[in-house]
């Protein structure tokens, strides 16, 4: 055995520090990069911000404002099929409170509290009825029996289930304190209306009732068949779990990447808010002085990583713009009409289409938010896959999806249509599509299978 010395060429790729933080701001929502700029700028005194670039323009306010108006009369008067989805995310308000959270939404449980503070009571009931709030569980149920409750509260058995019924039945949501879920309906159901009796009587006749087709109810029951019908609809329609999240939800912070507007025009305009990080920059005051020893060395190391941040910041703006002009030509009718004129798009399209990585628009898009004339939606609502038509084009995954779902919401009780029946359906009306492709969609949209359907129809 002998020991060799020999040298080799070759190349391989590093990931610089540089590098690497670009990468990490890249791939950082709005929220989690403004809570790493305070970091950097609470670590590194070179790092300042200037309060004036962040400050919004009145020109530029009432720019907006016109703007937003012209997109409110656009959704007036174009096509409103799904402007039921987006209700709760309107374009009307401006840019900088977009990201904003209802932080004063009470939760089911501090809604209970404060229903009983309102209503006139004794002092003792009162204490007594919020005890029994906090004795809920997450569904709203009181679990407990009320010996237990009355003697872990010291109060009279009698008097617990008089403030039960006669205050804790009574708030908001209805069917809120029950014990199980035969009651939990039965709070639910109105004694005045007569589809409301009848679901009442189902109720408390037996459940075991409920298996039991219309007729064979009706004549049980003493009623005709469409009533029963009604009232079994009625039935599906109550809650079971009226304190679902009963304590409430930790807020959630969204802020929109990227801002879509329609112009009186009916063009699209694009803003990419800079938020906090928008005024960024190096303080003069240390860079302008001349430094020795272990404080130059600091303050050469502060002033790089201080360049590294500005321009990685400076390219997740300009990243971040090429994309948005990229969506907004390529989905535009997405943008107009929602879902329905999605088109087939893919990371790749993107990539190819503004000259950077796949990997690099993954990182800009994942996680990440914008808003548009139909909301505040997902940065991944833009892409789908597409499947090819007959006529040698592509439809959007979604699209088919769609129909899928309203082909199943308008096929006969009796006769569901299988996966080979929605497939040859959908071929012939254009769409290249297999069975497996279409239980695949079908599952993903939670519809059971033809069998079960049928089974479940035959039950009802």
């Amino acid at each position: 055995m002998k020991n060799i010395l020999s040298q080799k060429l070759g190349q391989r790729m590093s990931l610089t520090p540089q590098l690497a933080q670009s990468l990490k701001i890249l791939a950082m929502n709005t929220v989690d990069l403004d809570a790493y700029i305070e970091t950097c700028l609470e670590a590194n005194p070179l790092l300042e911000v200037d309060e004036r670039s962040v400050e919004a323009d009145p020109s530029e306010q009432e720019t907006n404002a016109h703007d937003l108006e012209a997109s409110d009369e656009w959704r007036e008067s174009g096509d409103d099929r799904w402007e039921s989805m987006y209700t709760q995310s309107s374009s009307k308000e401006p840019s900088d409170m977009l990201h904003q959270q209802w932080q004063d939404e009470l939760s089911i449980s501090q809604s209970l509290h404060e229903q009983v503070n309102r209503q006139p009571m004794t002092d003792e009931i009162r204490a007594v009825a919020h005890a029994l709030i906090d004795m809920l569980d997450d569904d709203g149920y009181l679990r407990t029996s009320l010996d237990e409750a009355a003697s872990d509260l010291g109060c009279d058995a009698d008097a617990l289930r008089q403030t039960l019924s006669g205050v804790i039945h009574q708030l908001d949501p209805p069917g809120i304190g029950a014990r199980d879920l035969t009651e939990c309906l039965l709070l639910q159901l109105d004694q005045d209306n007569a589809c409301d009796i009848l679901a009442r009587q189902m109720l408390l006749h037996s459940t075991d009732a409920l298996l039991k087709s219309d007729k064979e109810l009706a004549e049980l029951l003493d009623c005709e068949a469409p009533d029963i019908a009604q009232a079994r609809a009625r039935l599906r329609r109550l809650d079971p779990f009226p304190g679902h999240g009963l304590r409430g939800d930790e807020n959630i912070y969204i802020q929109p990447e990227i801002i879509f507007r329609r112009t009186a025009k009916g063009d699209i305009q694009i803003e990419v808010p800079g938020y906090n990080w928008q005024g960024v920059r190096l303080n003069d005051q240390w860079t302008s002085r001349k430094w020795q020893g272990a404080d130059r060395e600091f303050i050469e190391n502060a002033t790089r990583e201080a360049k590294w941040l500005i321009n990685a910041l400076d390219q997740r703006f300009e990243t971040l713009q090429k994309v948005a002009t990229y969506l907004a030509k390529r989905q535009r009718a997405f943008l107009k009409y929602g879902m329905l004129g999605l088109k087939p798009l893919t990371l790749q399209d993107v990539a190819q289409g503004v000259g950077l990585h796949e990997s690099t628009i993954s990182r800009v898009t994942n996680g990440k938010f914008a808003q548009t004339p139909l909301g505040l939606i997902e940065m991944r609502s833009f892409f789908s896959a597409g499947l090819p038509t007959r006529g040698g084009g592509l439809i959007s995954v979604y699209r088919v999806q769609l129909r899928i779902k309203s082909l199943v919401a308008a096929e006969s009780a009796e006769a569901p249509m299988s996966d080979q029946a929605l497939a040859e359906h959908l071929c012939s009306e254009g769409i290249e599509i297999a069975r497996r492709t279409v239980a695949k969609y079908r599952e993903s949209l939670g519809i059971a299978p033809a069998l079960q359907r049928l089974k479940s129809a035959d039950a009802e």
